[in-house]
Protein backbone atom coordinates (compact mmCIF):
# COMPACT_ATOMS: atom_id res chain seq x y z
CA UNK A 1 0.00 0.00 0.00
CA UNK A 2 1.46 3.68 -1.04
CA UNK A 3 1.94 6.12 1.81
CA UNK A 4 -0.53 8.23 -0.32
CA UNK A 5 -3.32 5.42 -0.06
CA UNK A 6 -2.37 4.24 4.02
CA UNK A 7 -2.63 8.36 5.07
CA UNK A 8 -5.99 8.47 3.25
CA UNK A 9 -6.69 5.62 5.10
CA UNK A 10 -5.75 6.53 8.45
CA UNK A 11 -7.48 9.81 8.04
CA UNK A 12 -11.13 8.32 7.38
CA UNK A 13 -10.34 6.20 10.33
CA UNK A 14 -9.58 9.40 12.89
CA UNK A 15 -12.65 11.12 11.11
CA UNK A 16 -14.82 8.01 12.02
CA UNK A 17 -13.79 7.85 15.37
CA UNK A 18 -14.40 11.48 15.97
CA UNK A 19 -17.59 11.34 14.63
CA UNK A 20 -18.77 8.23 16.58
CA UNK A 21 -17.84 10.21 20.06
CA UNK A 22 -19.24 13.49 19.07
CA UNK A 23 -22.54 12.65 16.99
CA UNK A 24 -24.13 10.64 19.86
CA UNK A 25 -23.35 14.21 22.01
CA UNK A 26 -25.11 16.41 19.81
CA UNK A 27 -28.29 14.02 19.49
CA UNK A 28 -28.72 14.16 23.57
CA UNK A 29 -31.11 15.87 25.12
CA UNK A 30 -31.30 17.23 28.64
CA UNK A 31 -34.38 15.74 30.72
CA UNK A 32 -36.60 17.37 32.75
CA UNK A 33 -39.60 16.17 34.96
CA UNK A 34 -42.59 18.61 34.71
CA UNK A 35 -45.23 18.98 37.42
CA UNK A 36 -48.55 21.23 37.15
CA UNK A 37 -50.61 21.30 40.50
CA UNK A 38 -53.09 23.21 41.55
CA UNK A 39 -52.95 26.18 44.87
CA UNK A 40 -56.70 26.91 44.03
CA UNK A 41 -59.69 25.19 42.30
CA UNK A 42 -59.49 24.59 39.28
CA UNK A 43 -61.47 21.40 37.29
CA UNK A 44 -60.22 18.14 37.61
CA UNK A 45 -60.77 17.80 33.91
CA UNK A 46 -59.03 21.18 33.23
CA UNK A 47 -56.27 20.87 35.01
CA UNK A 48 -55.38 17.22 33.44
CA UNK A 49 -55.34 18.84 30.06
CA UNK A 50 -53.14 20.92 31.23
CA UNK A 51 -50.60 18.99 32.63
CA UNK A 52 -50.04 17.08 29.36
CA UNK A 53 -50.14 20.45 27.50
CA UNK A 54 -47.45 21.53 30.12
CA UNK A 55 -45.36 18.36 29.06
CA UNK A 56 -45.81 18.75 25.08
CA UNK A 57 -44.89 22.38 25.02
CA UNK A 58 -42.06 22.13 27.64
CA UNK A 59 -40.59 19.58 24.88
CA UNK A 60 -41.24 22.42 22.19
CA UNK A 61 -40.43 25.35 23.53
CA UNK A 62 -36.76 24.51 25.59
CA UNK A 63 -35.85 21.29 23.34
CA UNK A 64 -35.44 19.40 26.40
CA UNK A 65 -36.58 15.63 26.71
CA UNK A 66 -39.30 15.85 29.10
CA UNK A 67 -40.07 12.55 31.60
CA UNK A 68 -43.62 10.87 31.17
CA UNK A 69 -46.54 10.91 33.39
CA UNK A 70 -45.78 7.52 34.22
CA UNK A 71 -42.15 8.35 34.64
CA UNK A 72 -43.35 10.89 37.08
CA UNK A 73 -45.62 8.72 39.59
CA UNK A 74 -43.41 6.23 39.57
CA UNK A 75 -40.56 8.43 40.68
CA UNK A 76 -42.96 9.78 43.63
CA UNK A 77 -43.92 6.25 44.25
CA UNK A 78 -40.16 5.16 44.22
CA UNK A 79 -39.11 8.02 46.87
CA UNK A 80 -42.29 8.71 48.86
CA UNK A 81 -42.07 12.08 47.61
CA UNK A 82 -44.75 14.10 46.40
CA UNK A 83 -44.97 17.32 44.85
CA UNK A 84 -47.13 19.73 47.56
CA UNK A 85 -46.81 22.92 49.03
CA UNK A 86 -43.65 22.28 50.12
CA UNK A 87 -41.01 19.33 49.24
CA UNK A 88 -37.42 19.19 51.06
CA UNK A 89 -34.42 19.82 49.34
CA UNK A 90 -33.67 16.17 49.99
CA UNK A 91 -37.10 15.12 48.39
CA UNK A 92 -36.33 16.95 45.18
CA UNK A 93 -33.01 15.52 44.93
CA UNK A 94 -34.40 12.08 45.18
CA UNK A 95 -36.92 12.71 42.59
CA UNK A 96 -34.14 13.94 40.59
CA UNK A 97 -32.09 10.98 40.38
CA UNK A 98 -34.52 8.79 40.15
CA UNK A 99 -36.40 10.63 37.19
CA UNK A 100 -32.82 10.96 35.39
CA UNK A 101 -33.64 14.12 35.36
CA UNK A 102 -30.99 17.55 34.97
CA UNK A 103 -34.26 19.77 36.21
CA UNK A 104 -37.74 19.52 37.88
CA UNK A 105 -40.00 22.53 36.66
CA UNK A 106 -43.01 22.51 39.07
CA UNK A 107 -46.11 24.97 37.93
CA UNK A 108 -48.51 26.14 41.13
CA UNK A 109 -51.58 27.73 39.28
CA UNK A 110 -52.03 30.43 41.89
CA UNK A 111 -55.08 31.86 40.11
CA UNK A 112 -58.09 30.36 38.18
CA UNK A 113 -60.98 32.87 38.08
CA UNK A 114 -64.04 34.29 35.84
CA UNK A 115 -64.99 37.68 35.85
CA UNK A 116 -68.17 39.18 34.38
CA UNK A 117 -69.11 42.78 34.13
CA UNK A 118 -71.07 45.14 32.34
CA UNK A 119 -70.24 47.68 29.92
CA UNK A 120 -72.92 50.21 29.78
CA UNK A 121 -71.27 52.59 26.53
CA UNK A 122 -71.65 48.96 24.42
CA UNK A 123 -75.00 48.25 25.12
CA UNK A 124 -75.99 52.23 24.55
CA UNK A 125 -74.21 52.23 20.90
CA UNK A 126 -76.41 48.70 19.88
CA UNK A 127 -79.78 50.26 21.29
CA UNK A 128 -78.68 53.74 19.58
CA UNK A 129 -78.46 51.74 16.55
CA UNK A 130 -81.44 50.29 16.76
CA UNK A 131 -83.54 53.23 17.34
CA UNK A 132 -84.26 54.01 13.84
CA UNK A 133 -85.92 50.15 13.93
CA UNK A 134 -89.53 50.29 13.79
CA UNK A 135 -91.42 49.68 17.71
CA UNK A 136 -91.75 45.58 17.06
CA UNK A 137 -88.00 45.09 16.17
CA UNK A 138 -87.08 47.74 19.05
CA UNK A 139 -88.56 44.68 21.65
CA UNK A 140 -86.67 42.24 19.94
CA UNK A 141 -83.11 44.51 20.06
CA UNK A 142 -83.33 45.31 23.61
CA UNK A 143 -82.25 42.07 25.18
CA UNK A 144 -79.71 41.91 22.75
CA UNK A 145 -78.37 45.56 23.88
CA UNK A 146 -78.09 44.20 27.25
CA UNK A 147 -76.03 41.19 26.56
CA UNK A 148 -73.73 43.15 24.04
CA UNK A 149 -72.81 45.34 27.26
CA UNK A 150 -71.81 41.75 29.24
CA UNK A 151 -67.94 40.97 29.05
CA UNK A 152 -66.16 38.35 30.72
CA UNK A 153 -62.70 38.05 31.50
CA UNK A 154 -60.91 34.61 32.63
CA UNK A 155 -57.40 35.23 34.15
CA UNK A 156 -55.24 32.32 35.70
CA UNK A 157 -51.99 32.78 37.11
CA UNK A 158 -49.40 30.48 37.33
CA UNK A 159 -46.09 30.26 39.62
CA UNK A 160 -42.78 28.45 38.89
CA UNK A 161 -39.63 26.94 40.14
CA UNK A 162 -36.82 25.35 38.89
CA UNK A 163 -35.11 22.86 40.43
CA UNK A 164 -31.74 21.30 39.73
CA UNK A 165 -30.68 17.81 39.89
CA UNK A 166 -29.30 18.85 43.56
CA UNK A 167 -33.06 20.06 44.64
CA UNK A 168 -31.72 23.74 45.02
CA UNK A 169 -33.96 26.41 43.43
CA UNK A 170 -31.73 27.38 40.15
CA UNK A 171 -35.26 29.66 39.00
CA UNK A 172 -38.64 31.10 40.12
CA UNK A 173 -40.94 33.17 37.77
CA UNK A 174 -44.34 34.08 37.67
CA UNK A 175 -47.00 34.70 35.13
CA UNK A 176 -50.38 36.14 34.42
CA UNK A 177 -52.89 36.06 31.64
CA UNK A 178 -56.01 36.97 30.48
CA UNK A 179 -58.37 35.27 27.77
CA UNK A 180 -60.88 38.15 26.67
CA UNK A 181 -61.54 37.30 22.81
CA UNK A 182 -64.56 38.49 20.56
CA UNK A 183 -68.25 37.47 22.21
CA UNK A 184 -66.12 37.04 25.34
CA UNK A 185 -69.47 36.34 27.09
CA UNK A 186 -69.65 33.08 25.47
CA UNK A 187 -66.13 31.51 24.48
CA UNK A 188 -63.57 33.33 27.68
CA UNK A 189 -61.92 30.21 29.20
CA UNK A 190 -59.56 30.08 32.02
CA UNK A 191 -58.22 26.90 30.51
CA UNK A 192 -56.89 29.19 27.37
CA UNK A 193 -55.77 31.42 29.94
CA UNK A 194 -53.83 29.09 31.39
CA UNK A 195 -51.59 27.57 28.31
CA UNK A 196 -50.73 31.25 27.66
CA UNK A 197 -49.42 31.34 31.25
CA UNK A 198 -47.79 28.30 30.84
CA UNK A 199 -46.52 29.07 27.17
CA UNK A 200 -45.04 32.27 29.00
CA UNK A 201 -43.32 30.70 32.11
CA UNK A 202 -41.83 28.16 29.61
CA UNK A 203 -40.00 30.73 27.05
CA UNK A 204 -38.38 32.67 30.58
CA UNK A 205 -37.40 29.21 31.52
CA UNK A 206 -36.13 28.19 28.17
CA UNK A 207 -33.35 30.97 28.70
CA UNK A 208 -32.78 30.40 32.48
CA UNK A 209 -31.62 26.57 31.76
Amino acid sequence: MSSRSRNTLYGMIILLVVLAAVVPAFGQKEKVGVFLQAAVPVPAAQLEILKSYANQHCAIITGCQVASAGELMYAQRLTNTYIGNSVSLDGMRKLAQALDAKHLIVFRIVRWETHISFKPERSLLLLGASSFLDNSLKLLTSPLGILFGMDKRATVGVFVTVFNSSGDIEFTTSVTMEDKPLFSLLTADPTEAAKDAIDGALYQVAVSL
